[in-house]
């Protein structure tokens, strides 16, 4: 059963590391692995107020989106975490309010409740209102990190299950983003959505080429 959560709570850095933890840090000395999360600049930390304009392929419209978004202390000392439970609730609602026309208390209800902690990034669960689950897998990532931007690439398996149906959809896709600081109240990224044409990131090549879903570009201020 899944855990209802709103505001989920965050242990510090300092707190010493669980067992499923441990276990990640060292998988990612393994090739192909990868870290266990994308790890901002501190600078980074808190929360932000984002626009993301962004166009879906096959659209020639830019969809501008306004929400909030933020940065929590990671395990790894002076770099901090994106919330992603947080994050993507907001997102969503976002969507959904552009989409629908909806007004702020019917967006704020889109979403009904997600389940994610910092010391299992990986993973990510969401309820919406009409009962609809979607689960968020990254199975695969690759980071860099320079002086002043942050790059990432992530395989995720998005599986999505009707309630009413109840049969799950199953879709492999690709994140690639590049952060970049502004000054001390401004962020910049550029993030490009694939989809891998398959419900398996790691099943290996594919005769079916992978397809752009969308391109958005998000400036953050406080």
């Amino acid at each position: 059963m899944w855990s209802i959560l709103t505001e989920p709570s965050h242990a510090s850095s300092a707190a010493s590391l669980d067992a499923g933890e441990a276990i990640r840090r060292s998988a990612a000395n393994i090739p192909g692995y990868g870290q266990t999360d994308v790890f901002y600049p501190e600078s980074f930390g808190g929360t932000w107020k984002v626009t993301r304009n962004v166009k879906f392929n096959g659209s020639a419209t830019t969809l501008s989106l306004q929400y909030s978004m933020r940065f929590i202390q990671s395990i790894e000392n002076g770099a901090v975490v994106a919330d992603r439970g947080y994050n993507q609730a907001a997102l969503e609602r976002a969507i959904f309010a552009a989409v629908k026309g909806s007004d702020q208390a019917a967006s704020t209800d889109a979403v009904r409740s997600y389940e994610w902690v910092p010391s299992n990034p990986n993973d990510l669960r969401i309820v919406f209102s009409d009962g609809t689950k979607k689960e968020i897998k990254v199975t695969k990532r690759a980071t860099e990190r320079t002086s002043d931007t942050v790059s990432a690439s992530e395989f995720q398996r998005v599986t999505q299950e009707d309630e009413q149906r109840g049969i799950p959809v199953i879709s492999a896709r690709r994140v690639i983003s590049k952060w970049k600081t502004v000054d001390a109240s401004a962020l910049e990224a550029i993030e490009i959505v694939y989809d891998m044409g398959g419900g398996d990131p790691l099943a290996g090549a594919s005769s079916q080429s992978s397809t752009m879903l969308s391109k958005s570009k998000l400036l953050l201020v406080r």
